[in-house]
């Protein structure tokens, strides 16, 4: 997490946990992706807590540099396909399925983008404000980019069927708000933290399922 070593590796541990109990309760293909969130949010935090051990000691740099990309690779490519693509797997509906598809491929390009301008130009961790500091500020059309990352990673879910996965896109579309609100300086590392939070709720979405049999509507 953002704020402490402890807080990171705490999430890390009850996500990892709480991410093997949600696997065991998904009832078919089309949900597991959906159920491994819970651990790659775990593993994202495992990554920060690191970067927090690390950080501003000159012999532990390269692990330093290492866990930092391992955790904005999480940020800004991982997230960006997987959460389209998960609707994807679980959509009924043709014309919502082409339009997750849609919004998957373009999470792939947004990713690579992001990603390339991260290991062209280097990032540092650093504290700010109790939190840890990602400046992505170089990215160009930074500011801009962060709403059409909204739009990748929580439109999929107000765009989805089921109730409970909307209810899920319109809390981390709240989360979004708070962190760009009261977070914009330490805005990646707060949102993820958020974002880790809410993927605790998965659970009881995964277990909810009653997907048996399913024939794609309009296919």
């Amino acid at each position: 997490m953002c704020f402490s070593a402890t807080a990171s590796f705490t999430a890390g541990i009850t996500l990892s946990v709480l991410g093997i109990i949600t696997l065991k309760q998904v009832p078919s293909r089309r949900e597991f992706l959906l159920g491994t969130f819970p651990l790659l949010f775990a593993i994202q935090q495992f990554s920060e807590g690191l970067v927090w051990l690390t950080l501003g000691q000159a012999s532990l740099k390269p692990i330093n540099a290492l866990v930092t990309y391992n955790f904005l690779f999480f940020a800004t490519v991982i997230w960006p396909i997987s959460c389209p693509l998960a609707i994807y797997l679980l959509e009924t509906q043709a014309v919502k399925r082409k339009m997750s598809l849609g919004l998957a491929f373009i999470g792939l390009a947004f990713g690579i983008y992001l990603f390339g301008f991260v290991l062209i130009h280097g990032v540092d961790s650093a504290k700010f404000s109790g939190n840890l500091l990602y400046d992505l500020n170089f990215i160009p059309f930074y500011e801009g980019n962060k709403y059409l990352y909204l739009i990748v990673t929580a439109f999929p879910f107000l765009l989805a069927s089921e109730l409970r996965l909307k209810l899920f896109g319109a809390f981390v579309l709240l989360s979004f708000g708070i962190s760009e609100l009261f977070y914009k300086v330490t805005f990646v590392s707060v949102w993820c933290f958020f974002a880790a939070v809410l993927s605790a709720g998965l659970y009881f979405i995964v277990r909810g399922f009653k997907y048996r049999d399913i024939q794609v509507v309009g296919e």
